[in-house]
């Protein structure tokens, strides 16, 4: 039985931390390795840590600085020893043959990475949304075939939801950029992408993902608009080998990722007045790198287009309006 190295990073989570450790520990799969990071973090999480590893000898605790969750997890993965890894954001559950069932697919079509199906709960346990998918396995350049429709669909862009070959991740000596604030994840699996030979979706739902109402999706920060050029700069220097797939993919994610971070630290942003927030959204269009590299693509949804538009006539108040539609239509479906 081949080991699991689970890496959950750690950061005030007391409240949810015990539930999902517990999630973890009491998996059927029983050869884990299980690596708790603690971030830094300022309440109780800490404590919770190092109470559980006195009674499980399969749970390592790891104290360390607050660097961020790309940071949280490089820490655990230059830890881990097992054959596969598997990264949990620690307010979340996984079910109990999650493991198991993972490991059986990833040894059974001899992958590099299996991705499966998770639920979207609110606070009280309530399903907002199911995402799984048909089982299938998807050779490198399928896999470039469809991975516009997977980023969409909201399979490919988390790490929460994979499996991971870990000598893959050795070979490519790839690491979370720790510059990336939001959407790391994405960029994280497609840079592994080009090591990936074989990449299987199971049709098993096989995590709880908790919408907080007190999570990033619901504060503003003005310092993570800072992050955007970084974000644009990153994606656009992703290597992706189908130069037509990455021209696809870099339109639809910045569009959306613009729209996004807009809309959680500025329109969402009680503190600001309409004034203060269209003379910010003004500034990050003009700003955006690569526009050159945008345009029309009539598979983006419509709030898309028009902010390409909007971008290209340089009128920021269309574009103001346009992220306000998109943040209509996305409500309830973007991550933490």
């Amino acid at each position: 039985m081949e080991k699991v190295s689970v890496i959950l990073p750690i950061y005030n989570v007391e409240k949810y931390l015990k539930n999902c450790i517990e999630s973890v520990r009491n998996q059927t799969y029983e050869n884990l390795e299980i690596i708790l990071v603690d971030d830094g973090s300022t309440d109780n999480s800490g404590k919770i840590c190092d109470e559980i590893a006195k009674s499980d000898e399969r749970v390592m605790v790891i104290h360390k600085q607050n660097g961020g969750l790309a940071a949280a997890r490089n820490t655990g993965y230059l830890e881990a020893t097992g054959t596969y890894l598997m990264y949990i954001d620690s307010d979340d559950i996984v079910k109990k043959d999650v493991v198991k069932n993972c490991v059986e697919a990833i040894g059974k079509e001899n992958s590099d990475v299996v991705i499966f199906g998770y639920e979207k709960v609110d606070e009280t346990g309530n399903i907002i949304e199911t995402c799984k998918w048909k089982k299938a396995t998807y050779t490198n350049e399928q896999m470039l075939g469809k991975l516009y429709d997977s980023i969409r669909e909201m399979s490919f862009g988390y790490a929460w939801n994979k499996l991971y070959r870990k000598s893959v991740i050795d070979e490519s000596k790839i690491l979370g950029d720790a510059k990336v604030i939001d959407r790391e994840d994405l960029i994280y699996n497609l840079e592994l992408l080009n090591y990936w030979k074989k990449i299987t979706y199971i049709d098993y739902v096989g995590y709880e993902y908790l919408q907080r109402s007190t999570s990033l999706l619901h504060n503003s920060n003005l310092a993570r608009l800072n992050g955007i050029e970084y974000f644009v700069e990153k994606i656009f220097d992703t290597e992706i080998k189908n130069n037509e797939v990455k021209k696809k993919v870099f339109n639809m994610v910045v569009l959306h990722y613009m729209a996004d971070a807009i809309t959680k630290n500025i329109i969402w942003n009680d503190d600001l007045s309409g004034r203060e927030k269209k003379k910010l959204v003004k500034k990050i269009m003009e700003r955006c790198s690569h526009q050159e590299e945008l345009y029309l693509d009539k598979d983006n949804p419509r709030y898309l287009q028009q902010m390409y538009k909007s971008i290209k006539s340089g009128r920021s108040g269309y574009f103001y309006w346009y992220v306000k539609l998109g943040d209509w239509k996305r409500k309830g479906t973007d991550g933490k």
